[in-house]
């Protein structure tokens, strides 16, 4: 499809693209020769999981609250694109950092969308969340679904998402908002439930877990990172917000026993603990893909089986941890 905002061969700037799906995003633009700026604080991300790429990209540390910092990135870098997925995204500390949640999410969302205007960024694009919609209310969520967040991260995630649309609606400022569902895959940054199921079946067949009957729609992150850049870069109207999804839910535990067969378990065993639920937890999550295929095009390229054995050979071959966990005489420590 013709591609309105083609970033080929422009400055693109990427804001915590030291992250997860940051950092799956520098690697897709750099397949079609953007020239990429990552800025990030590496509050959640780190510098290794750029490694192999650092020659071809330019790193700034910076944070998205210090707005000189930003500013003097944006100008000297000449950019004419912004990505903008930094953001506090684990939802179980929201419960105990509120107040940070909405400085990094709402704040430094301001301070991007301000810097797009005064330097006359081309388009800007924002990584928003489906925990905005709440509780689903229909088998699938489309766009217009309402908008009904049960916490605090979500809350933070909305009023980001709306400051975007006000934004382009009073200030004219090309921004378009891609709501991502669940993304999977190498370098995850938080201890969300797929990275925690292969960390515990590495060690034996019994795996510990919260709700289990929770669906979700789970998206392998280049297949995320491809649809952001085509949302980007497409005519979809400035202001607008669209998910990004497969469209295609699985249940906590029907991912527990795909990843328990991909690592070579005849069985596993789940244990409930009651530690892992979340304070108010959704049922379901699926998306209606149907708006960014018709606007897009865009179809993933891996099926669930082939995406988590991916991310299971990933995380054998480096050194099997993750970024957020310290392994002491066999322990988990959580960075918190």
């Amino acid at each position: 499809m013709a591609k309105q905002f083609p970033v080929n061969d422009k400055n693109v700037l990427v804001t915590g693209g030291a992250g997860f799906v940051g950092s799956s995003l520098v690697r897709e633009l750099l397949k079609i020769d953007a020239k990429v700026t990552v800025y990030d604080n590496f509050l959640h991300g780190t510098k290794q999981n750029l490694n192999e790429i650092q020659k071809n990209i330019t790193i700034i540390p910076g944070d998205v609250l210090d707005t000189w910092k930003l500013s003097e990135t944006i100008e000297q870098n000449n950019i004419d694109y912004i990505f903008h997925c930094v953001g506090d995204t684990y939802v179980p500390t929201a419960y105990d950092v509120p107040k940070r949640f909405f400085q990094i999410n709402v704040e430094g969302t301001l301070n991007v969308l301000m810097a797009s205007k005064t330097f006359n960024v081309k388009r800007m694009l924002y990584v928003s969340s489906t925990e905005v919609y709440g509780e689903a209310q229909s088998d699938s969520i489309k766009e217009d679904h309402q908008l009904m967040p049960l916490n605090t991260y979500a809350v933070s995630k909305l009023a980001a998402d709306k400051l975007c649309y006000t934004f382009h609606r009073e200030h004219n400022t090309p921004v378009v908002i891609a709501r991502i569902f669940n993304a999977y895959g190498p370098r995850e940054s938080e201890p969300y439930v797929i990275p925690e199921i292969i960390t515990q079946l590495s060690k034996g067949n019994v795996v510990e877990l919260g709700n289990i009957n929770a669906r979700r729609d789970f998206t392998f992150v280049d297949d995320t990172a491809r649809a952001l850049i085509d949302v980007l870069e497409s005519n979809i109207p400035n202001g607008d917000a669209v998910n990004i999804g497969s469209g295609v839910d699985y249940s906590i535990e029907d991912l527990a026993n795909k990843i328990g067969k991909l690592m070579g378990h005849n069985k596993i065993k789940i244990k409930i603990d009651p530690n892992r639920k979340r304070r108010l937890d959704i049922n379901r999550f699926k998306c209606d893909p149907n708006k960014l295929k018709s606007f897009t095009g865009w179809r993933t390229s891996k099926t669930i089986d082939e995406g988590l054995l991916e991310t299971i050979n990933w995380f054998n071959n480096y050194g099997k941890r993750w970024s957020w966990e310290d392994f002491t005489e066999g322990t988990i420590i959580y960075r918190r």
